[in-house]
């Protein structure tokens, strides 16, 4: 990663990461995306609300929203048990980003900039609606700790959802 520093002002601009330049990649994720996307895969492995000291534990503690940690885990288990099939999560050593994690990333970006409606509708073409309600409440609270944390998954103003396609 190149860093440039403007002298005037002097501010720090960081050249975005260019990957790989595969497509399904993880590498060219920005660190907040990457940090779902390795809890989604993290969680999977474990698939129980995670212990002190376990991986997924520790990972949220360092990232400062150890507060969410239940929150996340009661969202992906209403995916576990209320999606209409079954959800492709790679392994987290894997490189490629299946369209399910795609998917769950893009959802989290929803909710952390009050896309409210496109997520329901989301959750709802995905899961049960008992469980998208829970899903959608329980994300939305994840993805705001996230935010606070300095994590921001948001789409920009007028994008929501256009990941989704």
């Amino acid at each position: 990663m190149e860093i440039v520093q403007e002298q005037r002002l002097g501010t720090v601009h960081r050249k975005p990461r260019e990957g790989c330049g595969r497509t399904d990649c993880a590498c060219a994720l920005p660190v907040s995306e990457r940090f779902v996307l390795w809890a989604l895969r993290q969680w999977q492995q474990d698939r129980a609300l995670p212990h002190e000291g376990s991986i997924l534990h520790r990972g949220f503690k360092v990232a400062g929203v150890l507060d969410a940690l239940p929150d996340f885990a009661i969202a992906m288990d209403a995916f576990l048990f209320g999606a209409r099939r079954a959800m492709e999560i790679h392994l987290p050593t894997c490189s490629s980003v299946s369209r399910d994690e795609a998917v769950l990333v893009a959802l989290c970006g929803l909710a952390q900039a009050d896309h409210d409606r496109p997520l329901l509708a989301s959750l709802d073409i995905m899961m049960a609606p008992t469980a998208s309600r829970v899903a959608a409440i329980r994300l939305k609270a994840f993805a705001v700790a996230l935010a606070g944390a300095g994590l921001r998954i948001a789409p920009a103003a007028g994008a929501a959802g256009g990941r989704l396609n």
